[in-house]
């Protein structure tokens, strides 16, 4: 799996969910069961009606570029479906996204909201850059489910502009009022961008 077919993966769930009744989407989605009833509710009232051309253009977008790792979700797109909305579990928003359970084990258990000095530790001696999807928070850099899943993968320098390209494409062609996203669709993380201010956070 590449980065394009990651989302598409999510995409076709979205739209999957569409064609379904409420009652259709829970028992057909049930590691997201009340997620996916809500999307549905939403679609079927006719409160998503510009979601679809949004996801097919960034769908569009990333096929061209094809990533190794996916990109977030459209921020607007998310914002909308309710993604960020804290009536549904972290276990649920994180099947949707198809972030492994080992990662959403730490992230709900441990409270670890962003990189943290466990991850910072594990790049002491790691002269690779990694590239991760934006909002996803492995339990390792090294997590071998977010591999599989284009949520985490080893980029080469060369590749970085091609990867802010497109962030920059993304966002001028989708663009949204979520502060913390804009041009920002991945964490690029590695010992020569961080520089050694890094190694504070680690002692």
């Amino acid at each position: 799996m590449n980065g394009y077919l990651a989302l598409r993966k999510i995409i076709d769930t979205i739209f999957d969910i569409f064609t379904l009744s409420p009652k259709e989407a829970r028992e057909k989605y049930f590691l997201f069961p009340n997620f996916a009833e809500h999307i549905s509710k939403l679609f079927h009232e006719e409160r998503l009606i510009d979601i679809p051309e949004r996801l097919e253009i960034q769908a569009e977008i990333v096929k061209k570029y094809n990533p190794p790792a996916r990109p977030a979700l459209d921020p607007y797109v998310s914002m909308q479906i309710g993604v960020f909305n804290k009536n549904f579990s972290d276990w649920e928003i994180g099947h949707f996204l198809n972030y492994p359970d080992c990662c959403i084990k730490s992230f709900t258990e441990e409270i670890r909201y962003g990189i943290d000095e466990k991850h910072f530790k594990e790049m002491e001696n790691f002269d690779k850059i990694i590239l991760i999807t934006a909002g996803f928070i492995p339990h390792s850099l090294f997590c071998k489910k977010a591999f599989q899943n284009s949520l985490i993968c080893i980029l080469e320098e060369k590749e970085i502009p091609k990867i802010k390209k497109l962030e920059i494409e993304l966002f001028n062609s989708l663009p949204h009022f979520h502060s913390e996203y804009k041009y920002h669709y991945y964490e690029i993380i590695s010992n020569k961008i961080l520089g050694s201010s890094y190694k504070e956070l680690i002692k």
